[in-house]
């Protein structure tokens, strides 16, 4: 995506430009200008296609691109084949430059794609891709047109499947019975011999072209030796790739051909192919609707016959089909557009909501009625390209015009105007890509919900919820949320309760000077460490009782959270002797009787607690306060939860003082050491129970480490700093699932191993990091959404850039360098 020129028309109809797509990877020379787009009452976001400037005076050409896109829109119209990028609206009458106008899907060429991928498509993600397609023309020929556009450059990747777009891009490079090699818009290795010579385009050359697609998605080059296609599609390929097209299967045998090889059942949902058309494929030649039989012009049977309507290629393109890489750049991409968005909004806005297309004149429109759901949902960062269309165009208007949006959605978009160029909010609010010409009012509340799609592409931000900037010292210590309907936020200074729902302020603490962590205690008590220990109501923030025990600077002062079960918490504190030296103990307290229960002596280093179920085990942590001061802290020490009193006290061979520990709460000590995740038996001195090592690559394409692993139920989760994510039982060290991701986090020269968190009932996942945070499917590990806050530029080891995050079953509070976002878990 690039920034308009000072050439690039800045209104096509009733759309205000705000972006250019930039040139597929591999630049071929392009017949047309793509163009990101928002609607006069900013209710939808498309892609505007027109002819490049080169063409603008050419009134043939022009003529030749606006029957195709009208062709291409009628072919879309009723029940469109299933992975063609319909056209959704085309510029009316016989005046000005002619444009057509798709809805926008967040998605990438696939020459972006191979590139994103560092290389050729798995075999898998090919057979996916060439069954979707052929389906696609295979709907396309029954209903007796010829797409004669197929190439690496008009197929388009998205997370639930591919996009096929440029429609008539061979009719409209130049009329029958002339060459057509070597010309604007065409790629010669994608071009059937036949059309190259000037014959008029038929099914069969669609399937040739279809052939270099997959040769080049499988290979990573154009036309390559047959030897070196991967050995499952060679025949297929080699077949459509016959330089007579009687040689050539059709696209329907090819559906069938590349189906055998998938054996992923058909889910439930499978989408149902249009019916109404004829059975038969003849390959006769067809310039368009008015050159053969129009879409659904009689009874039969279905596109796919025996299948009951049913859509086969959908079986190919379940959980797993995208390289991870691919899910990745993805999800990169809203963020580009949602920018451009930003920079659009500052300026000023009409009052009229609908704008005529041009003098005289009005556009052909096939947008969805109203009610319908939206159909592309945006997934953030620096990516080449984005979006699709089928031929379209048009002129500026010569005047600064933005969309109006709506108040919840300029709220947000304002707030990050400012941010990084190209970096933006999660993106999950930004299209509508279906909406009614003339919408009704909406309220506020009913905007955002608009703008919140129910089923989310994977690896697609979020819309947050709300966000909150934070005024001063950004937050010191993670969210802490209470009962479902209070974030609190802990800084240096000052302790800030939002309501969870609407992200408002509902009150302020000053004057703590907050020491660590706050908690809860018995459920209604929000206890605060630091001048003293103070309780906080946490509705209001009213101060329920304040304890100068343990206070900044007394003789017993906190140090470090421990543990919190009901009313009764577990510390660390330092003692001050006479000599101003102090001793650390290990303090448990009763909130609810505002009484010191016990307090034992307690080693240097050691400073992580877990709750047994009749002991406090306290151990060396990495990273927390103490960590490293004593190299040879390698033991845990165990607690009666009850009197304090020594139970045990073990060392584990292995284990150092930079171990990252945790327990699963029963009797397994599990320590991250370095790139090897150890589970120990922490009632004996002995060798570790199981071990497990790290997927993701770190510095110079080791091994990375591990991160803190965290325990829910029988399962450890834990990051490494590879971004590959683990799962494993507890107690055995059984893989559960391992899932690498490989993210890139371009602006840190030295990432940190993300924090993991895990929702309450156990069904999500979250990655916590310098730069975003991610969630996955606790059951298999899939990416659902990536989320990267706006404006951040953390230092390459700058504590406070870290995500802290919080969440519950249905929510996640992030907070960033300067604000806090809530997003929606699922």
């Amino acid at each position: 995506m690039e920034p308009l020129s000072q050439g690039d028309p800045r209104r096509l109809g009733p759309y205000h430009v705000i972006a250019r797509l930039g040139p597929d990877a591999d630049e071929v020379p392009a017949a047309e200008s793509r163009f990101i787009a928002r609607g006069a009452a900013g209710d939808r976001t498309v892609v505007v296609t027109a002819p490049s400037q080169e063409f603008a005076d050419d009134v043939a050409y022009r003529e030749r691109f606006r029957a195709e896109a009208e062709n291409a829109r009628l072919l879309g119209g009723g029940r469109p084949p299933l992975w063609l990028a319909p056209v959704a609206e085309v510029s009316g009458g016989d005046t000005g430059q002619p444009w057509s106008a798709t809805p926008f899907l967040p998605m990438l060429s696939l020459p972006a794609v191979l590139e994103a991928n560092g290389g050729p498509l798995p075999v898998r993600t090919v057979r996916a891709l060439g069954a979707a397609l052929a389906e696609t023309l295979a709907e396309v020929h029954t209903a007796g047109f010829a797409h004669a556009g197929v190439a690496p450059g008009t197929v388009f990747l998205a997370g639930d499947g591919p996009r096929l777009v440029g429609y008539g891009a061979v009719r409209a490079a130049a009329p029958d019975g002339e060459a057509r090699v070597g010309l604007p818009g065409l790629e010669d290795d994608a071009l059937p011999p036949e059309q190259a010579a000037g014959g008029r385009p038929r099914p069969l050359g669609d399937v040739f072209a279809l052939g270099a697609v997959l040769a080049y998605a499988a290979t990573g080059r154009r036309r390559p030796d047959a030897e070196d296609l991967p050995e499952e599609l060679r025949g297929a390929v080699v077949r459509c790739l016959a330089q007579d097209p009687a040689d050539r299967p059709t696209a329907r045998a090819l559906l069938d051909e590349l189906m055998r090889g998938v054996s992923v059942p058909l889910p439930p949902s499978a989408v149902r192919a249009p019916t109404g058309a004829p059975q038969t494929v003849v390959d006769a030649g067809s310039a368009g609707p008015d050159g053969g039989a129009g879409w659904g012009a009689g009874p039969g049977m279905t596109a796919l016959d025996g299948s009951g309507g049913i859509s086969r290629a959908v079986g190919a393109l379940g959980p797993g089909w995208l390289p991870g890489r691919v899910i990745a750049a993805l999800s990169e991409l809203s963020s580009a557009v949602l920018a451009a968005e930003i920079e659009s909004v500052e300026a000023p806005s009409p009052a009229t909501a609908d704008v005529p297309v041009g003098p005289g004149t009005a556009a052909h429109r096939a947008w969805p009625e109203r009610g319908a759901a939206p159909s592309a949902v945006p997934v953030p960062g620096p990516v080449r390209e984005a979006g699709t269309a089928a031929g379209t165009g048009g002129a500026s208007s010569g005047k600064t015009f933005a969309p109006s949006l709506s108040p919840s959605r300029r709220r947000l978009l304002l707030g990050v105007a400012g941010g990084t160029a190209g970096v933006a909010v999660g993106g999950g609010a930004t299209w509508l890509a279906t909406a009614p010409d003339a919408p009704a009012p909406l309220t506020p509340a009913q905007r955002l919900a608009a703008h919140r799609p129910s089923r989310r592409l994977p690896g697609a931000p979020p819309t947050p919820l709300w966000r909150y900037d934070v005024k001063g010292v950004a937050s010191a210590y993670a969210p802490l949320i209470w009962r479902d309907a209070v974030a609190v936020l802990t800084g240096k200074g000052a302790v800030v309760g939002i309501d969870l729902r609407t992200g408002k302020r509902l009150w302020t603490r000053d004057g703590l000077r907050p020491a660590g962590q706050p908690w809860v205690a018995d459920g209604d008590a929000l206890v605060v460490p630091g001048d003293g220990l103070v309780a906080l109501e946490p509705r209001t923030g009213r101060v329920r009782w304040r304890s100068s025990d343990f206070r900044q600077g007394a003789r017993s002062s906190f140090t470090g959270l421990l543990a919190v079960a009901g009313s009764t918490v577990w510390f660390t504190a330092t003692v001050r002797g006479e000599r101003g030296d102090g001793d650390r103990v290990v303090v448990a307290y009763d909130v609810h009787e505002r009484a010191e229960l016990w307090r034992e002596p307690l080693a240097s280093g050691l400073n992580e607690g877990h709750l047994l179920k009749d002991a406090l085990v306290v151990m060396a942590g990495g990273d927390r306060e103490g960590a490293g001061t004593n190299a040879g802290t390698n033991k845990a020490v165990a607690l009666s939860r009850d009197r304090g009193k020594e139970l045990w006290q073990r060392a584990y061979p292995g284990m150092t003082t930079q171990g990252l520990v945790t327990t699963d709460a029963r009797r397994t000590i599990i320590a991250a050491l370095g790139n090897t995740l150890r589970g120990f038996d922490a009632a004996r001195d002995t060798a570790s129970l199981w071990s497990v090592g790290s997927k993701g690559k770190g510095p110079k394409g080791r091994p990375a480490d591990f991160g803190v692993p965290l325990v829910h139920g029988k399962t450890a989760y834990v990051a490494d700093g590879g971004f590959a994510l683990h799962a494993v039982e507890a107690a055995t060290g059984e893989i559960r699932w391992q899932r690498v991701y490989g993210f890139v986090m371009k602006a840190l020269a030295a990432p940190r191993t993300p924090d993991t968190l895990v929702s309450p009932a156990g069904r999500r996942v979250l990655m916590a990091g310098d730069a975003e945070v991610d969630a996955f499917d606790a059951e298999d590990g899939s990416l659902l959404w990536r989320f990267t806050d706006a404006g951040a530029d953390p230092g390459p080891r700058s504590q406070s850039a870290r995500r802290k995050v919080a969440l519950t079953d249905n929510r996640v509070v992030v907070a960033g360098s300067g604000s806090v976002y809530a997003l929606p878990l699922d």
